[in-house]
């Protein structure tokens, strides 16, 4: 299914965009505002990454030379909007490239994003280590995890990490509420574009141990369904969107506007480069 010089078909009437239901609420008022400023990633501090995935797949599309209207459509978790796509009941979303099969009745374009692009801090609560800030990897060798094991990439780096502990959680605000609770010391998040760059959940706020980070080592694309009409034309179509939205730097314009990309962060040491020291032993893992 190459379909790499194919001309897309001039007008598909819908694609479905599977959306976490913590995110749908804010997609939805962008589409229902009619303000191109929040479909374009014009606005700093937006902080919702389904809404720039839906704002990258809308742009994609009409760069690629494809017409059609972007629905979202609501998933409880990233694994289920994988299974989506794959049965055919929605059309396209953003995932790793190891979560990609074509054996699973699913496609894939160019990379959205690069290997290394996508940074996470190492959100705890407020104040935490304010006063004894690490600076290299064994700084936080006394420090307890709490991830999401199927997140397979956030998982591997959590492994790769000397902590004392890692806990599996199986929610997003379950991992907010074990921090909270004192059970953990942090997890990995995205960087938030908020000045202070804290994340809330149920009123619980995190917020970036100072001075680390850590890089996501795999590539991200799009995932087509092959069930969706001419899935071969529209992954052309996006592959020719991502060259134009990477050069013209609309995507980095929305990794920025959305704190995947931090300026802040920029000289922060990155616990995961090639420099940094391995780890000496796994950790140890339970689960909640």
């Amino acid at each position: 299914m190459s379909g790499a010089d194919a001309k897309p078909p001039e007008h598909i009437q819908t694609i479905r965009l599977p959306i976490n239901q913590a995110d749908i609420a804010g997609v939805e008022a962008c589409i229902n505002s009619g303000s191109e400023d929040c479909r374009k990633c014009r606005i700093p501090g937006q902080s919702n990454l389904s809404l720039m995935n839906y704002t990258l797949l809308r742009e994609a599309l009409t760069a690629g030379g494809i017409t059609a209207e972007v629905v979202p459509v609501q998933s409880p978790n990233s694994e289920r909007s994988r299974k989506m796509i794959q049965a055919g009941i929605a059309d396209v979303k953003t995932d790793w490239v190891f979560n990609i099969s074509p054996a699973e009745g699913a496609l894939k374009t160019a990379p959205l994003f690069q290997s290394g692009e996508i940074e996470k801090g190492l959100y705890a609560r407020p104040g935490f280590m304010a006063d004894d800030l690490p600076e290299t990897l064994e700084d936080i060798g006394t420090l307890r995890a709490v991830g999401i094991r199927t997140w397979r990439l956030d998982w591997q780096v959590l492994e790769s990490l000397p902590v004392a502990s890692l806990i599996s959680a199986a929610t997003t605000r379950q991992m907010f509420s074990l921090i909270d609770a004192g059970r953990a010391d942090f997890t990995l998040l995205e960087f938030s574009s908020q000045e202070d760059m804290g994340r809330e959940i149920d009123g619980i706020w995190l917020y970036p141990i100072t001075g680390i980070k850590v890089s996501l080592p795999a590539t991200q694309h799009f995932m087509v369904s092959d069930q969706l009409d001419d899935a071969d034309k529209v992954v052309a179509a996006l592959d020719r969107g991502i060259r134009v939205m990477r050069d013209n730097g609309f995507i980095h314009r929305c990794l920025v506007n959305n704190g995947v990309i931090n300026p802040a962060v920029e000289n922060w040491h990155n616990l995961n480069s090639p420099h940094a020291t391995t780890k000496p032993a796994a950790p140890a893992v339970s689960t909640q």
